[in-house]
């Protein structure tokens, strides 16, 4: 093996160990604490007993490719993770709601790593309440990637029950 692919081999071998390493301490807004600064949290979210979920399409591209499934595949897990914490009546109809959550996935080229992003509104006034982002933990297998996927959306859910029952 020649000098010249040794040092590649082991250049190759440090990034991945680094960035994995810092990728996956940073990976989660959680891992710093949800609302730690201890904000206000907005009455809709707290008082609120409706929420509608939507569906803001995102990067189709990634599927089905690099993910299993369709681009509204980050909308169905969430609304499944938050069906299953029962904090919220979910509606059919954004105007039935208190609060809406806003999912989406996106992946374009200018961030490095894919995101699954939930923004909260007021669903009377359109304001935005709050918001989270979560990165998709980097993967080669494609079964891999799946379970990445899935435990964002996860993350995502449980940073919203932080928020609102800390």
């Amino acid at each position: 093996m020649s000098t010249a692919t040794r040092h590649w081999i082991t250049t190759a071998i440090l990034l991945a160990v680094f960035t994995t390493t810092g990728h996956t301490q940073q990976r989660s807004s959680a891992a710093v604490g949800i609302n730690t600064m201890q904000a206000p949290v907005p009455s809709p979210l707290v008082k609120g007993k409706k929420a509608f979920i939507s569906y803001e399409l995102g990067d189709v591209t990634s599927f089905p490719s690099r993910y299993s499934g369709g681009p509204e595949r980050a909308y169905s897990e969430f609304f499944n993770a938050m069906k299953s914490w029962g904090r919220y009546e979910l509606v059919g109809d954004p105007a039935e709601a208190d609060v809406v959550f806003a999912i989406g996935f996106v992946d374009p080229p200018e961030i490095a790593k894919p995101q699954v992003r939930v923004g909260i509104l007021d669903s009377k006034t359109h304001t935005a309440l709050w918001g989270f982002v979560e990165q998709v933990d980097f993967a080669f297998r494609k079964k891999n990637r799946d379970a990445a996927f899935s435990d964002t959306v996860d993350q995502l859910a449980a940073d919203v029950r932080h928020l609102v029952e800390p």
